[in-house]
C-alpha cells in the first residue's frame, strides 16, 4: 500500500469521527428543544389556568361590589367607627 492509499484511510477515518461528532451534536440539540417546548408548554398551561382564576375571583369582586352596595355600606360603617375610636384614643 502506497502514501497514497494510506492518506486516504486517514481521510476517511478524520470524516467518520466528524460525522459522528455531528449526529451526535444534533441529536442533543433536538433532545434540548423538546425539553424547552414541554416547558414552554408547562408555563402556557399554568398561565392560562391563573388567568382563568384571576377571572374568576374579578367576577365575584364585581358581583359583591356592584349588587351588594350595602356590604360596601357596612364596611364604611366600620372603618368610620374604627376611625372615631382611634381618634377617640388619642384625645385621653
Amino acid at each position: 500500500m502506497g502514501p497514497g492509499g494510506i492518506a486516504t484511510i486517514i481521510a476517511a477515518s478524520a470524516l467518520l469521527i466528524i460525522a459522528l461528532a455531528l449526529s451526535y451534536a444534533i441529536i442533543r440539540i433536538s433532545r434540548l428543544i423538546d425539553e424547552v417546548q414541554k416547558t414552554v408548554n408547562n408555563v402556557n398551561r399554568i398561565t392560562s389556568t391563573a388567568q382563568a382564576l384571576t377571572g374568576k375571583v374579578s367576577t365575584a369582586i364585581n358581583g359583591i361590589l356592584d349588587k351588594e352596595g350595602s356590604v360596601m355600606k357596612i364596611l364604611g360603617t366600620v372603618a368610620s367607627f374604627a376611625g372615631r375610636r382611634h381618634s377617640n384614643k388619642d384625645q385621653d
